[in-house]
This record gives structure tokens, C-alpha cells and sequence, in this order.
């Protein structure tokens, strides 16, 4: 069998040579095999030939000689080079109908002959030839995770989802057991948790196992992990109902000081008294007598007031029988106790029917019965007090005619302070309306001054040196306001000028947060938080004798000491002896330089500067001013509470001793001074203090020693 052409290798020939006017030489498309493709006869193959060979063969259409072959297809291309010889030009191919496809035999493109050469599927007409092409799908794996990689990210999903609900969701505050607890407890408790006030809410009811503002339950309940914002109810004791209805005892002349005491504990009579006196007439510990103010024994309540009175039996020997010194001085009285033994409480009040120095009452009343040694009182008049009324808004002339009554004997004494009420105006007073005060007491008012008033006239301040409209600050706000002057811009910064050619002199000024907007919003009385910008001037612009001051001149002690030599200024160091410090600096004309500027300034001879220096390369930062802190009561709880303090206000404490941060017992001396400046942990206080002071705190069940001003022991707590 003669060996098979290759289809392209023709083709290529078959086209040059149409080109050229020759005809195709193109036989059967059996006479090619694709190049280097070679495989053995198969089975089938020898099966289809053979039954190719047995059927008639029908006369096959001419086919032009020029027309080439179809491309062999990726099928025949694997077909065994042992294949039987390709038919005769023009006959059908075996295994093929005689029937051609429609438009066989005209002229094939390369594109088409290239499609064609895809394998066909094996139909009805035999085995794919190359006309036929099959196409098949090929399905890629998609990727996946593995085990692991899913394990991984469910981890870290676990582990972010902890992570927000430990920081951002978690309670973190353990709810304590509030039952039985007063409500100052929770409130400190809620303080130092910084909880939300408006999460805790209260409400009460009336309660005979529980006291005024206790708390009798809570919801969530003890032990609860809570937020600052979680809501928590309590349940709180308003004490027993006062209205309540109460039995009232039948026969109580009959029932001992005993029975009626516990009648009065069991129903919690508040407004129940139990008074005990020495009586012939009574056994021990019978009543004498009773008395229900308020009410009826018919309709008894709670807050019903009764008086019970009791005998205490005869009275042992150094019995006092009291006499009568109401409308008597209270000289006689004193007298009378000093004599019979007794002691004196006396009470002082105003009174408009007697005198004053004579007593208005005595307790026990006259021809009564006391030992020696017990105590009776003796009510005495301070004489017809002042009733303070409601001077506040009171014009300058109602408070003259006020102060010049015949009936107002006390000393009025007055500040001035500016405020937005009309001058003259009482602002405020020391004590309240209806305040009773003796005869000849101070009382304080203090007076509206209206607001500052800056300037009479549009160009009060031009020209004047910049210092007095300082001071003219500083004055009105030692009067209550707080109004400052300085230079806020670009627009007012200090600048050479030949109008005003004396340095500090001011040049032009405006008034912000004022009460005017016209011109430059000074025309008007100003308001208490009042700014004044100003711009002062340098000097004339064109300086005469001027010399510059720059950075190089301030490299030492020395080189600024030369510069005042040759420039014929006036230089004085501090300190005395000459230094040779790395730190220099110098104050001159208002201004400060050190040699760690960046400057350049333009000076007059004959400037004034004083020089400063520090032999260390890092000089210490100028300290900071001290500032008012308020200590309360509430920073003596406990050690923790009172060192929160220190650190946060940058005072100095000292801890004695230096150990046991739990302690409750705190008690301070601030500078070391026990001369009212000692504040303990059960007083209740405010006091402003600077923070330049040093506390001292003391704690645990023992009184501090007096403290050792020289003494440095014990730890700070800044």
C-alpha cells in the first residue's frame, strides 16, 4: 500500500499551482494522513472495509479535477497507515450513500475546509469521516476548602465574636446586695462604678420592718453582672405609714412605763413621749398623766403627738424643789442653781414680750421636784429680733429707706460686684428671707455695680500704653467679671509705627463677646466674659541707632556681654558672677529671647536687658501655677478614693501607714496644720485647696500622732 500525502503539504502545492495556470493534482481524501500521526488497523476498521467491499458501489458524480479534498479530520488523522487504498478520483469514498451533500463538489474555502476537518459522528452513513467534528466539554473542579482551612475560619469568626462580646457587651460590674442598705450606700456605690444615674430607679413604699430610705429589694438581683447603662429598680422604705390608724390602749393609766414603752417600739410612735419625774402621789412606774395634742385616743394615728408623763416614786434624799423664775432675770436663776446645786441649760431666743435677760420658761416647770446634779433649762430672751425680709431687687433708694427704719437695728454692710441689674440693685443677701437676727448683727448684701464701661469717648485707649488698659483689666475683674485684654490675630500684632512712635503705646483696640456691634464694639457697657484685642507699637518705623539682636548674640554669657559693650547697651547678669551656662536668655522692651529661638530683633542703643543663665545644658521648665482643687467628703471612703484624688489633682500625699489600701478610717491634715484643717472620713465637707499643698492622710482605728513638719516618711501618692 503506497504511502498516504500529507493534506496540508498539498494543499499548499495545489494552490501554487493554481496560481501558476496549472490544474489540481488532488486525488481521494484517502490519499492523506495528517503528519506524524500514524496508529494500527483496528478491528472496526478492518470491518467497515470489508463490508465496503461487498455492497455495489454506485457510479459516483465527476468531480472537477481542480477541486481539492476536504482536510482529513482528527479522526482519520489517528486511522492505521495499513488503511486500503483510496478509491479511484470521482468514485465515492466505501462506507458512504451515493448521495452527496448539497453543494458538493464547488470550490472550498481554507476557512471552510477548516472546519470541515473536525470529526463528524458515526450516523447512519458509516464511521465519522472528517467533515464531522465532536465537540466535547470539559468540567474543571471547582475549589474547595479543606477540612482544615474551614476549621480555621470558623475559628477566627469564634475568636472576633469574643473578642466584641468581652470588650463592647460583656457586664462587667457585679450587682451587690442593696436589701437593708440606706440609699446613700447605692448612691456612693453607683458613684465610684460610674453608673448612669438614670439607670437606677426608686420607688417606695410604706414599711414597719424597714427605715426611712432603705432598701427593701432590687431587680436584677444580688450578684447580677451588669452594665453602667443596665436599668436596676429598687424597692426603698418610706418608714411606717404616719397616717396609719393605731389601737389606742384602753387603759393606759393602768400600764407601767414598761408596757407603754413597748407599745410605743412595737408600733413605732415616733411622735410618742415617755417622760419620767419623781412623785409621792405614784408608784414607780405608773402614769401619771397624758395628753394627745393633735389628734383623739378615737382616731389615733401614727403621727398622732402624745405626751405620757411617769412617776419615778419618791425622790431620794437631796431632793430640790424647783421655784418659779419665768419673767425674773436670769441672774436670780443662775443664783438660785448655783445654791441648790443643779445644773443650767440655757436656750437664748428673740421675743417681742419680754425683755431681754429674762427668762420665758423653765423646764422642770416650778414646784417640782429634782435631785442635785440634774440639769434644768431656763428659756431666755434675747430681747425683739430683726426679720430679715427679701432685699433681693431691692433699688438703691428702697434699701436706704429700709436701712434707715426705726424698727432695722442691725448693721448692714455691702459689696459691690458688677452684674447686669441696674447699679445700685441688691443682688443677693447672706441669709435667707425671714431670718430672726439680733439686735446690732451684721448683715452682708451685696450690690450690682451694672457692667464695666470700657471707655467714654471712641478713642479713649489710643495712644496709652498698653500696660494701663491691662490694669484697668485686672481691676474690674476683681469685681466679679472675668474680661481680658490681649493680642488675638494677625490683624493686631505689634507692628513699627512713625503715628505712635513710643513702644507699648496702643494702636488701635476692638471689643468681642461685648454688648455692642458698632464700630469696634466697645461703645457699650461690656459683658462679664468680655474679650479686648489690642495692637501696641514697636517703635517708629525708621529707628535711629538701631542695632539687631540675634540668636549668635545669646550663644553664652560672654558674647552677650560683648554685644551690650559694643553697642553701648545696658546689660545686667543674673546671677552676679559671671557664668559660662549653655542657657541664656534675656528680657528686654516687654520681650524675652533664649538662645534656643530662632530670632532676629531690631533694638535701640541705650536698651536695658537683663541677662540669665543656667549652668546646665537642660534647664528646668518653669513650674506650672497652682490651681484650685475641691476636696470633698466623698475622697475620704478609702485609701483608693483618696489617692484618685491626689493623681488626678497633681497634689503631694503622703500615706502613713504605707500599706493596707483597704482601710475606711481616713482622716487628712493638709501642710501639717491640725488648726481647723483636719477633715476626717465621717465629716461631711467641701474645701478648696491649691494644688501646690500636701495632704498627710492617716488611716486604720487610731488617731494620728500630731505630724512632724520635717518628717519625710510615708510614700506619695503624686
Amino acid at each position: 500500500m503506497a504511502d498516504k500525502l500529507d493534506f496540508m503539504s498539498e494543499l499548499a502545492k495545489d494552490v501554487e499551482a493554481k496560481k501558476h495556470g496549472q490544474e489540481s493534482t488532488f486525488g481521494s481524501i484517502n490519499d492523506f494522513v495528517p503528519k506524524d500521526h500514524h496508529r494500527e488497523e483496528t478491528d472496526f476498521d478492518k470491518t467497515q472495509d470489508y463490508e465496503a467491499k461487498q455492497e455495489p458501489k454506485p457510479a459516483a458524480k465527476p468531480r472537477p479535477a481542480q477541486q481539492p479534498s476536504p482536510a482529513p479530520s482528527a479522526a482519520e488523522s489517528a486511522e492505521p497507515a495499513s488503511e486500503p487504498a483510496a478509491e479511484p478520483a470521482g468514485e465515492a469514498t466505501s462506507g458512504q450513500d451515493s448521495a452527496q451533500p448539497e453543494g458538493e463538489g464547488k470550490p472550498q474555502s481554507f476557512e471552510d475546509l477548516y472546519e470541515s476537518s473536525s470529526p463528524q459522528k458515526n450516523d447512519a452513513q458509516g464511521p465519522a469521516s472528517f467533515q464531522e467534528e465532536v465537540r466535547v466539554k470539559v468540567d474543571k473542579p471547582k475549589k474547595r476548602l479543606s477540612p482544615v482551612g474551614i476549621g480555621i475560619v470558623a475559628a477566627l469568626v469564634a475568636l472576633v465574636a469574643f473578642l466584641i462580646w468581652f470588650f463592647l457587651i460583656r457586664a462587667k460590674i457585679t450587682l451587690p446586695d442593696f436589701a437593708g442598705k440606706n440609699l446613700s450606700e447605692v448612691s456612693s456605690w453607683a458613684k465610684q462604678n460610674k453608673i448612669q444615674s438614670t439607670s437606677i430607679a426608686t420607688s417606695y413604699v410604706f414599711s414597719m420592718e424597714y427605715d426611712n430610705d432603705v432598701v427593701i429589694s432590687q431587680t436584677p438581683a444580688a450578684g447580677t453582672k451588669v452594665k453602667p447603662d443596665t436599668p436596676i429598680n429598687l424597692t426603698v422604705s418610706k418608714g411606717p405609714d404616719p397616717d396609719e390608724a393605731i389601737s389606742f390602749p384602753t387603759d393606759i393609766k393602768s400600764m407601767t412605763y414598761e408596757e407603754l414603752t413597748e407599745w410605743k417600739n412595737e408600733n413605732k410612735l415616733s411622735k410618742t413621749k415617755i417622760t419620767t419625774e419623781y412623785n409621792t402621789a405614784f408608784p414607780a412606774g405608773s402614769v401619771i398623766s397624758y395628753e394627745v395634742k393633735n389628734g383623739s385616743e378615737t382616731d389615733f394615728r401614727r403621727n398622732t403627738t402624745l405626751n405620757i408623763k411617769t412617776s419615778k416614786g419618791p425622790a431620794p434624799a437631796g431632793q430640790v424643789t424647783v421655784e418659779n423664775f419665768v419673767n425674773k432675770n436670769y441672774n436670780e436663776a443662775m443664783a438660785w442653781a448655783n445654791n441648790k446645786k443643779v445644773n443650767i441649760n440655757k436656750q437664748e431666743v428673740n421675743s417681742d414680750k419680754v425683755d431681754s435677760g429674762y427668762v420665758i420658761s423653765q423646764t422642770p416647770a416650778a414646784g417640782q421636784a429634782m435631785q442635785e446634779g440634774e440639769t434644768i433649762t431656763f428659756v431666755v430672751s434675747k430681747g425683739k429680733g430683726v426679720k430679715v425680709p427679701d432685699l433681693v431687687g431691692y433699688t438703691k433708694e428702697q434699701l436706704e429707706a429700709w436701712k434707715s427704719s426705726k424698727n432695722n437695728t442691725l448693721t448692714v454692710v455691702t459689696k459691690s460686684i458688677y452684674n447686669e441689674a441696674p447699679e445700685g440693685t441688691v443682688i443677693a443677701q447672706a441669709v435667707p428671707p425671714g431670718t430672726v437676727l439680733d439686735s446690732g448683727d451684721v448683715l452682708l448684701l451685696t450690690i450690682s455695680l451694672y457692667m464695666p464701661i470700657l471707655e467714654t469717648n471712641s478713642r479713649a485707649w489710643i495712644g496709652k500704653d498698653y500696660l494701663e488698659l491691662r490694669a484697668w483689666c485686672d481691676a474690674v475683674n476683681d469685681k466679679g467679671v472675668d474680661i481680658q485684654a490681649g493680642e488675638w490675630g494677625p490683624d493686631f500684632q505689634p507692628i513699627y509705627s512713625d503715628e505712635f512712635p513710643t513702644p507699648g503705646q496702643v494702636i488701635k483696640y476692638a471689643c468681642y463677646y461685648g454688648t455692642s456691634d458698632i464700630a469696634d464694639g466697645c461703645g457699650r457697657p461690656l459683658t462679664a466674659n468680655s474679650r479686648i484685642n489690642y495692637q501696641r507699637s514697636l517703635g517708629p518705623k525708621t529707628v535711629k541707632n538701631a542695632v539687631t539682636l540675634t540668636q549668635a548674640d545669646l550663644a553664652s554669657v560672654q558674647s552677650m556681654i560683648n554685644f551690650c559693650d559694643n553697642n553701648k547697651m545696658s546689660c545686667v547678669v543674673e546671677p552676679k558672677s559671671l557664668g559660662t551656662g549653655e542657657y541664656v536668655r534675656v528680657v528686654f522692651d516687654g520681650k524675652q529671647r533664649s538662645n534656643t529661638d530662632t530670632f532676629q530683633d531690631v533694638v535701640l542703643q541705650g536698651t536695658y536687658f537683663m541677662v540669665y543663665y543656667d549652668e546646665n545644658t537642660n534647664p528646668s521648665p518653669t513650674p506650672s501655677p497652682a490651681k484650685d482643687v475641691v476636696l470633698t467628703s466623698d475622697h475620704l471612703l478609702n485609701l483608693t478614693s483618696i489617692s484618685n484624688f491626689c493623681n488626678s489633682s497633681g497634689m503631694t500625699c503622703k500615706f502613713k501607714p504605707q500599706t493596707d489600701p483597704s482601710a475606711a478610717n481616713i482622716t487628712v491634715y493638709i501642710d501639717h496644720d491640725q488648726t481647723g484643717t483636719e477633715y476626717d472620713s465621717d465629716d461631711q465637707f467641701q474645701v478648696i485647696l491649691k494644688s501646690n499643698q500636701k495632704l498627710f492622710v492617716y488611716y486604720k482605728d487610731e488617731l494620728p500622732p500630731a505630724p512632724d513638719p520635717d518628717e519625710e516618711e510615708g510614700g506619695e501618692g503624686n
